[in-house]
């Protein structure tokens, strides 16, 4: 029905939603009487209507919510992932959770966008962006460094963006993103595709950058020449018994 503008997602986060205004869709006892806000950050100690006032979380052009890096899983030097900063090698892949815990509305679903800011640095943003009608916990993100240098990802600055959507009705909900909220990265990571299924393409966290090719390049013409020496050799033995 069209993009839920800044009021309404305010009203979401200040007032939160209940699974009781939609009845007959949640069959989660516990969730009867239960408030659920929009977007929850665990480590900020703002309440509600100042979380939905603050300008690091009310998007742009106020249709859209800015989400930061939270939890990360990436095999790079201890010392690119600290408290203010990411920095992504080149060719790596970064897998990570956003800091913020969505609750989705269930007439409500949501886009993913990559921050164009970011992807212009020369990262790919390698996740599905549908995020279902009911889902909550932390959403999480894969991240590609296709350049030759290295990228820094400061944390404070906003990476995602989710806009929502108003459902012409609302919908059942997803039994094991609502009644099971992913909040931490380990469960996350067993959602993860490659994961599930060993024959998907991204089964590793590295990803072959030019310099890897023409590295391995080398190392095969070298392995190739040194097989010809040999097999030249032992023609030439041969010959002479």
């Amino acid at each position: 029905m069209g993009n839920l503008v800044k009021k309404e997602i305010e009203d979401l986060i200040i007032n939160g939603w209940k699974c009781d205004d939609h009845k007959g869709l949640c069959s989660v006892a516990s969730h009867k009487g239960m408030t659920f806000r929009l977007i929850e950050d665990p480590g900020s100690n703002l309440k509600p209507e100042d979380f939905a006032k603050d300008e690091n979380f009310s998007g742009r052009e106020g249709n859209a919510l800015v989400l930061h890096i939270g939890e990360i899983n990436a095999r790079i030097c201890p010392d690119q992932i600290t408290k203010k900063r990411l920095v992504i090698p080149p060719g790596r892949f970064v897998f990570f959770m956003t800091k913020e815990i969505v609750n989705m509305p269930l007439d409500c679903d949501g886009t993913l966008f990559m921050n164009p800011t970011t992807s212009n640095k020369g990262l790919l943003f390698f996740t599905l962006g549908h995020i279902d009608p009911g889902f909550r916990g932390h959403l999480t993100a894969t991240l590609l460094n296709t350049t030759s240098r290295l990228i820094p990802l400061e944390r404070h600055e906003g990476v995602l963006y989710l806009v929502l959507s108003r459902l012409e009705s609302p919908s059942k909900p997803h039994s094991e993103f609502h009644e099971r909220p992913r909040l931490n990265i380990d469960q996350a990571m067993m959602d993860l595709s490659y994961n599930m299924n060993p024959g998907f393409a991204l089964t590793t966290q590295d990803f072959a950058t030019k310099k890897d090719l023409d590295s391995l390049r080398n190392m095969l013409l070298t392995i190739m020449f040194g097989l010809f020496g040999v097999l030249a050799t032992v023609i030439s033995l041969l010959r002479l018994l």
